[in-house]
C-alpha cells in the first residue's frame, strides 16, 4: 500500500510539473511579452539591410530581421527562408504546408516568427492558420487554426496585448470585408463582432484587454473591452481614422478629407479626449502616416489659439 501511494504521488507530481512547463512554454514563447503578404510591427530601423551579418545571401523575397539580428528571414508569398548569422550553414526552410504566407512577424523582444498562412486555392470554407516558429527550436513549431472562414480568406495585421497574452487579428475575407478574431494563451480563439466591415487600422493597448479600430468607410474610431466585450465610440468629431497605439497607451489618430489624405494629427487617451497635435502644411495620403511620422510632425501648422479636440462619448 505505501509503494502503490509512493508511486501515485510521484505521478501526480510529474503532472503538476508537466502542466507547469506547458505554461511556461506558453507565457515565454506563444504569447510573450514585448505587430502578396503583409508585415506588421517593423521599423524602418529593423528593415535595413545587414550587409555584415547576411550581405553574402542571395535570394528575391523580402528580408526581415530578427530583435538581435542573428536570423534574417527571406520572405515571399510562397516561401520562408532562415538564415543563421552564427552559422551561416544553418539553413531553415519551414514548412508552408501547401499554403502561403499573408502575415509575417518577428516578435519585438525574442527570436519568434508569427505567420499567418492561408490556402489560395481553396473552396467554399478554409482553415486559417497561425503559426509560430523558433529558429532555436524549429521541431517545437506550434500552430493555431482559425477554422471555417470564407475561402480565399487571409489574415492581414495581428495586434498584441502583451501583458494580457491577447492576440487580436484582422481578417480579409472579400474586398473591403474584414473580420476580427481574437486568441490568447488558453487557445480561446473567436470571432469578434465589430461595427465595422471595411475594418481599417488596428491597435491594443499592452497591459490591457482594450482593442481598437476605425471604420474605414465611415471614419469612426472604436474601442472594444475585451474583458467584458463592452465598445463604444471614441472619435473626435469630424472624419478620423485611427493611426496607432504607442506604449505609452497614447491613441493616434488622422483627420482625413474626402480624398483619403490625413489633413490633421490627433493624439489622445482613453476616457481623456484627443488634442490635434499638426495641421499638415501639405495633405499626405493617410496609408503612409504612421506613429512615428505623427510625432515627427508635432507642432506643424499649430498656434497658440489652437484648442485640444473633445473626443465623441
Amino acid at each position: 500500500m505505501k509503494s502503490l501511494r509512493t508511486t501515485w504521488l510521484v505521478a501526480f507530481a510529474a503532472g503538476i510539473l508537466l502542466q507547469g512547463a506547458v505554461y511556461l512554454y506558453l507565457d515565454q514563447y506563444l504569447f510573450a511579452p514585448d505587430s502578396g503578404f503583409y508585415v506588421s510591427g517593423m521599423s524602418e530601423e529593423k528593415q535595413q539591410p545587414d550587409s555584415d551579418r547576411f550581405g553574402q545571401v542571395e535570394g528575391s523575397g523580402s528580408r526581415y530581421y530578427s530583435h538581435d539580428r542573428r536570423y534574417m528571414a527571406m520572405v515571399t508569398p510562397t516561401s520562408v527562408t532562415v538564415y543563421d548569422a552564427q552559422d551561416k550553414q544553418n539553413t531553415q526552410v519551414i514548412d508552408l504546408k501547401k499554403r502561403e504566407v499573408s502575415f509575417f512577424e518577428w516578435l519585438p523582444d525574442r527570436n519568434l516568427i508569427l505567420m499567418a498562412l492561408f490556402d489560395p486555392d481553396a473552396r467554399g470554407t478554409d482553415d486559417i492558420i497561425i503559426a509560430q516558429y523558433n529558429p532555436e527550436t524549429p521541431d517545437h513549431e506550434l500552430d493555431t487554426p482559425i477554422e471555417n472562414v470564407p475561402a480565399g480568406s487571409k489574415v492581414t495585421s495581428m495586434a498584441y496585448s502583451t501583458a494580457t497574452n491577447a492576440v487580436y487579428m484582422k481578417m480579409k475575407v472579400a474586398d473591403e470585408r474584414y473580420r476580427i478574431y481574437r486568441t490568447d494563451a488558453n487557445y480561446d480563439t473567436r470571432r469578434i463582432y465589430v461595427q465595422a466591415e471595411n475594418i481599417g487600422r488596428i491597435g491594443v493597448f499592452y497591459d490591457e484587454d482594450v482593442f481598437f479600430y476605425d471604420d474605414a468607410d465611415e471614419g469612426i474610431m472604436y474601442a472594444f473591452n475585451g474583458s467584458d466585450s463592452s465598445w463604444r465610440t471614441i472619435s473626435p468629431p469630424g472624419f478620423y481614422r485611427l493611426i496607432g497605439v504607442d506604449q505609452s497607451k497614447a491613441i493616434y489618430a488622422a483627420k482625413v478629407d474626402s480624398k483619403g489624405n490625413a489633413v490633421e494629427l490627433a493624439r489622445g487617451y482613453l476616457g481623456v479626449g484627443f488634442t490635434t497635435i499638426a495641421k499638415l502644411t501639405e495633405p499626405v495620403p493617410f496609408s503612409q502616416v504612421t506613429i512615428n511620422y505623427a510625432q515627427q510632425r508635432e507642432g506643424e501648422g499649430m498656434t497658440a489659439n489652437d484648442q485640444p479636440t473633445k473626443k465623441k462619448e
